[in-house]
């Protein structure tokens, strides 16, 4: 699957069409009705990650032909549907109609070179507005410094959000604004918690520890949310968190020494359980509260 999650990268780049919208919910149509199996199953299915089946469910890229074909074996209820089946032309049509949509983008008019009049720009200013208008981006990047120094640094949970770069997520550990995005319950699945109000009140529900990793069931009483987090991992480990109710939210770590899911519906914090699969050695849950051990 490297060239499909190539494509992919190329694919995030580019307008979310409507025919693209339709295909991904019909591709999660498909899932929930068969069995409900987690987006993380059907990655392993076709030898692929968690993420990249999600954007395909959200419209966010576009799988290629050969996908769409896997992905129906894989949902079909029987030989006779797998080869022909209406629900099949009708993901291939739509996965068309985003192709055309996608041509259709309009492309950004290139910048004029410098100095060089345009009919459709105002003239240059004078020198005296040149200097105003310095004087006040100057104000507005101290306005901003101050701003991100209030802010502040969050807390362990938003250190590493799901699938970012090292870099990536050393930067926005410097300065990032405060989570302003609500939920409540099922509008919180599969949403990254560090994103959300839900990460300012969480809590550490139940912990557990073996094979030398840390297993977390983080709770927000706030959001009735849960998510898992794992530490003292490498890259190939995995942590999972599975709700009483709806899909379970699966990760495997690319990087670093710690990672954490998507979060999942929880009325209480015994609503979901925890799970790091720990490649090569076992399983460990988080069974156990804080204050018990």
């Amino acid at each position: 699957m490297d060239a499909q999650q190539n494509a992919d990268a190329l694919d995030d780049q580019q307008p979310v069409v409507r025919a693209r919208v339709e295909l991904g919910r019909l591709l999660r149509g498909w899932r929930e009705a068969g069995n409900n199996r987690s987006q993380g199953w059907v990655a392993r299915q076709l030898n692929t990650n968690q993420p990249t089946v999600s954007r395909w469910e959200t419209g966010a890229t576009l799988p290629d032909p050969e996908t769409i074909r896997a992905l129906w074996r894989i949902y079909a209820k029987s030989e006779q549907s797998r080869a022909n089946d209406p629900q099949l032309d009708k993901a291939l049509a739509l996965r068309q109609r985003a192709e055309e949509e996608g041509t259709h983008v309009p492309k950004q008019r290139p910048t004029p070179v410098s100095g060089t009049p345009q009919p459709h720009l105002p003239s240059p200013q004078p020198r005296a507005g040149r200097k105003r208008l310095i004087a006040w981006a100057a104000a507005v990047i101290v306005v901003l410094g101050a701003a991100a120094a209030w802010v502040g640094i969050p807390d362990a949970d938003q250190d590493k959000p799901e699938g970012a770069s090292p870099s990536a997520s050393s930067s926005a550990a410097s300065v990032r604004p405060a989570p302003t995005v609500t939920c409540d319950g099922a509008s919180c699945a599969s949403l990254e918690p560090a994103t959300t109000t839900c990460s300012t009140d969480a809590t550490t529900a139940y912990t557990g520890y073996d094979y030398g990793v840390r297993v977390e069931l983080r709770y927000s009483a706030l959001c009735h949310a849960a998510w898992a987090k794992m530490s003292g991992t490498a890259a190939g480990d995995r942590v999972m968190v599975t709700p009483k109710l709806g899909n379970a939210e699966e990760y495997r770590q690319q990087y670093g020494h710690d990672a954490h899911t998507r979060m999942v519906p929880a009325l209480t914090p015994g609503d979901a359980r925890a799970c790091a699969i720990v490649d090569g050695r076992g399983t460990v849950c988080a069974t156990t509260s804080p204050a018990q051990r």
